[in-house]
Parts: C-alpha cells; sequence; structure tokens
C-alpha cells in the first residue's frame, strides 16, 4: 500500500479502510513521515500495548538508545527552550518515575471531584459569554477556553494572567504546519519567563512576597517540593514540569471535546438520550476517546537493542510509535470497532496510552469532557453546525480545526 497519510482529509474523515490495510500488514510496519523519515508503527492493540509495557527495550529518551542526548535531536531549538527536552515525557526509567511521584504528590492536593464545581462553574462563564442564534466558533469561545482555564486554576496562576498565556499558548496548539509550529515554539521565550517569575512569586523571593494563589497550586507544591528535598527536582526540570502540565494538561482535552461535539451533530438522537440519561456520559465520552482518537500516534520510541519483537527483528536505535488508533479500532479486541456505539463497555481503549507513560491527567480530561458537554447540551440542545468540519493538519492528532454553530436555546 501507499504510505498512510495520517494529516490527510480523507484519513481523519474515515480512517477505517487505511487502519484496516495498515493491519493487513502485521502488527508493526514501517512508515516514512515529513522531517522525522522512517518510524515503525505498532499498528495492533496487542503490538501497541506490548510497546508501551517494554520499557527495557524501548525508550523516550534517545541518549539511552543511540548515545545522542535529547537536545541534540532538537539542536534547533534556542538555548533558553532547552529545558523542554528535560520534561517527564521523554524521560526513562527512575528519572520518569521520580519526576512522576512529584507531580503525582502535587495532583494528591486536590481530587477530580473537588473540581467538578469549578469545572462547571467555568463552562457555565464561558456559555454565559457566547452569541446565541450566531454563526460563532465554539472551539476557540467553549471548547478550548474551559480545559485552558481549568488548567490554570490548578496550576494556581493568577486569574489576570489567563489572557497572557492563551494569547501565546494559542499559535502553539493550533499550528497546522512544521513553519507554524516552529514559529510558535520560537515565541515561547516570554511564558518561560512568566513561569520562573512564579516561582519566585512562590517562595517569597526577594521584596515579591508570598503569593498565596501561587501557593496553593500545582506550581506551589512543585516548588515546595524542589526546595524542601535537596536534589529531588532542578530549576529547569521545575519549569519543564510546570511547562509540560500547562500544555498536556488541556491540549488532548480540547481535541476530546472537539471530538464529541463533531459525534453529536451528527447524532441529534444521541443528545436528547444524553440529556435523559445523563449517567450515559461517562461511556459516551470513553466511545470519543476510541473511536475518534484525538492523540493518535505517541511520542517516537527508540530500541535500546538488537532483538525481535511481534516477530519481526530490530536493531538498535531504530525508532517506534505505538498508533493508539490502529489499537483503538483493532476487530480482534472491539466488535465492530468501524461502528460509534455511543454505550460500548467493556471499553479497553488505548486513546490515553498504556504503561507507565500511561496519561497522568486522564481522569480530569474525562471530568472536564462529561461536564463540559452536559452544560452545553442543557443549554443549547439543539445547537447545529453552520459548515462541515475541518479537521486540524497536525500530524498526530484527530480533531476539528475549528467547530462553526448556530446555538439554540432549548425551549
Amino acid at each position: 500500500m501507499s504510505p498512510p497519510k495520517f494529516g490527510s482529509i480523507g484519513f481523519l474523515a474515515d480512517p477505517t479502510a487505511t487502519l484496516s490495510a495498515m493491519r493487513a500488514q502485521g502488527p508493526l510496519i514501517e512508515v516514512k513521515l515529513p522531517i522525522l523519515g522512517r518510524v515503525r508503527f505498532a499498528v495492533t492493540d496487542a503490538a501497541v500495548r506490548a510497546l508501551l509495557k517494554d520499557t527495557d527495550t524501548f525508550v523516550r529518551n534517545p541518549k539511552l538508545a543511540t548515545g545522542k542526548p535529547m537536545d541534540r535531536l532538537y539542536w534547533w531549538l534556542p538555548r533558553s527552550m532547552r529545558p523542554l527536552t528535560l520534561n517527564m515525557l521523554v524521560q526513562d526509567g527512575e528519572t520518569h518515575a521520580r519526576l512522576r511521584r512529584h507531580v503525582d504528590r502535587a495532583f494528591a492536593r486536590v481530587t477530580v471531584d473537588d473540581l467538578r464545581p469549578r469545572i462547571a462553574a467555568i463552562a457555565d462563564r464561558r456559555l454565559d459569554a457566547l452569541a446565541a442564534d450566531q454563526d460563532i466558533d465554539l472551539k476557540a469561545g467553549y471548547t478550548r477556553q474551559v480545559p485552558f482555564e481549568v488548567i490554570c486554576h490548578l496550576l494556581g496562576i493568577p486569574e489576570g494572567d489567563w489572557p497572557f498565556f492563551i494569547k501565546r499558548l494559542a499559535p502553539l496548539s493550533s499550528a497546522n504546519s512544521i513553519p507554524s509550529a516552529l514559529w510558535s515554539i520560537l515565541r515561547l521565550g516570554a511564558v518561560h519567563r512568566r513561569l520562573r517569575s512564579y516561582f519566585a512569586r512562590a517562595r517569597g523571593d526577594g521584596d515579591l512576597g508570598g503569593d498565596r494563589t501561587l501557593r496553593a497550586g500545582l506550581i506551589g507544591a512543585l516548588v515546595q517540593i524542589a526546595d524542601t528535598e535537596s536534589g529531588s527536582l532542578s530549576e529547569d526540570e521545575l519549569l519543564s514540569m510546570a511547562f509540560m502540565l500547562f500544555v498536556a494538561g488541556h491540549e488532548t482535552t480540547v481535541h476530546l471535546i472537539g471530538d464529541a461535539i463533531v459525534a453529536l451533530s451528527e447524532r441529534p438522537d444521541l443528545r436528547d438520550r444524553l440529556r435523559r440519561a445523563p449517567d450515559q456520559m461517562p461511556l459516551f465520552v470513553e466511545e470519543v476517546m476510541r473511536f475518534y482518537s484525538p492523540v493518535m500516534m505517541t511520542k517516537l520510541l527508540f530500541a535500546t537493542r538488537d532483538t525481535t519483537f511481534m516477530g519481526q527483528p530490530v536493531r538498535k536505535g531504530e525508532r517506534f510509535s505505538a498508533m493508539l488508533i490502529g489499537g483503538s479500532h483493532d476487530p480482534d479486541r472491539f466488535p465492530t470497532p468501524e461502528t460509534f456505539v455511543p454505550d460500548r463497555r467493556p471499553n479497553p481503549q488505548l486513546g490515553f496510552g498504556a504503561g507507565p507513560h500511561v496519561c497522568l491527567g486522564m481522569q480530569l480530561a474525562r471530568a472536564e469532557a462529561q461536564i463540559t458537554l452536559s452544560r452545553l447540551l442543557d443549554r443549547y440542545p439543539d445547537f447545529a453546525l453552520t459548515r462541515p468540519v475541518r479537521w486540524t493538519a497536525r500530524i498526530g492528532i484527530r480533531g476539528p480545526r475549528e467547530l462553526r454553530v448556530r446555538l439554540r436555546p432549548s425551549g
């Protein structure tokens, strides 16, 4: 078969035929990607799970496999951006475990159930600001704003600074080409400087005084860990972790909610069902995660040794990725995977990954999606798309670029 075009309109609208053709070649296939070159993809449920759980053979930090450190892989990054390469998403073994433990401890300050009223209040405020009976972009005004404001609140960022961050991070998350993504990354210096100033404010350094809001959030918790446990968290690791939580803490959820709205726009009867039986919303969100797979593939993994995987020879240093959407559409795991089944159970979808790098914020993402969608349906059950869905062109992401809708109040 010709190389799959993961960012093509046809694939994003309906990946069924392409995924079937990929599986027909075996559990592991080689694909040539723009910029990255040749990558071997695990495309079945069994292969995805095996790849992500074999952390001795497949690692995220290329230094462990090739001897080349992460910053050499991203040589084009300016020096001020190099701390990004220290984030726990690209670390392995004890380094990853150490960083993840710190985030787990910071998250332990608040439970998802504690956050539900706050999420609902943010969703309601955003809905209040939307114009009814007009053609609007629901992604810009709602599905992006709610997860963004939730993570700002969770981190402890003062509310007056929220517009500063969304102005500078929105271009990064909406970039649909390599040049635009690079340009967005190069403009993040101001974000890093602001985050470093928060560390100082959380500590009460100099004449800044302690900032109660920052100290109460995840940033304050991480600063406290860094300051009270010698060698536990360097300043650059602290910066990288705060930035990672910021971006990863809302980006997947934005696309998950957007995909759910696409699903609801195509199934008006499902809106009525979910309004009558809101207890079905969690199952619906899980099926959106499986069927649409907002994050379709994992970051690169590097083979640490010559070996055999899924019956195929592997050479040290080769690059791999887990095709999450492939695993979540595997007929050996899911009956009729090409069909959207809103109350599917069981539903062991792979949208949040698997293994030690499984998504840290998946319970928060689920809660945000459930609440944001329920609030929208309660107020505007008869919303209608005014334009066909256009998918974002970023490789590995499956979500609408915008959601042009007309909101129609109930009754």
